[in-house]
């Protein structure tokens, strides 16, 4: 199953809920940008590539970019549009590579954060993607990332993974090793009518590392600013230049 199958036939029902509290997770995501100086100048226009229901775009529209928000699934964005009240966001239902190939604009920000890198089909595409990226973005505009480097295998018990859990949910994952891709299985079980069921979907993730991805940015035209990884996940600022 792709992703956007993925999705489309599973996880968008539940897809914030596993997400957590939405305010909670937006007032986060906009001391991220706050605290890295993520604020429109010159070029106020911002691309949210993968924007889910909008925990990234609400928080950029809240500091004053214009965002336009891409993402593959109508679910997930028909909430974008209850969420974002009266805030600039412009919701474009596309893959995110489409949506780059048949854009004229550029913005001074593109954000691709949550993880979105890795739901591309390989790592060639993920190179024509930053390659797009770059290409439509101002000079002196950032690009910020954020993704799970999958290149360290786990192994035996520890691919079980507890993702979220309440009264009447629990979401485990399960990661499946292949050479350029890990196969991710999304176990959920949910109760209804006092009892569990099981319901069970995979896809998969490539698996590129951090170095690799900085060296393609780089090659790209990117300057990298910054690097860090917060709860496991790698988040990279770069610069085009």
């Amino acid at each position: 199953m792709t992703p956007k199958e993925h999705y489309q036939n599973y996880l968008q029902n539940f897809y914030s809920w596993m997400s957590g509290d939405f305010n909670a997770r937006t007032f986060e995501q906009q001391q991220f940008f706050l605290q890295r100086q993520i604020l429109p100048d010159g070029n106020a226009r911002a691309f949210d590539l993968g924007s889910g229901h909008g925990i990234q775009a609400l928080p950029l529209a809240r500091l004053g970019f214009e965002v336009k928000a891409v993402d593959f699934n109508a679910h997930l964005l028909s909430e974008l549009n209850q969420n974002k009240g009266q805030h600039k966001i412009d919701v474009v239902h596309d893959d995110i590579l489409n949506f780059l190939r048949h854009t004229n604009e550029k913005a001074g920000l593109i954000v691709c954060m949550g993880d979105t890198i890795t739901h591309l089909a390989s790592i060639a595409v993920i190179r024509d993607t930053i390659a797009e990226i770059h290409h439509h973005l101002s000079n002196r505009g950032k690009f910020i990332t954020s993704f799970r480097d999958l290149t360290r295998e786990l192994t035996g018990a520890s691919r079980f993974i507890p993702v979220k859990n309440d009264d009447h949910r629990i979401l485990t994952c399960f990661l499946e090793y292949f050479t350029e891709h890990v196969m991710v299985h999304d176990i959920l079980h949910e109760k209804n009518n006092g009892e569990w069921q099981q319901n069970v979907s995979a896809y998969p993730k490539v698996r590129i590392g951090e170095g690799e991805f900085r060296q393609i940015m780089e090659s790209t035209g990117f300057r990298i600013s910054s690097a860090e990884t917060i709860r496991g996940m790698c988040y990279i600022i770069a610069v085009k230049e």
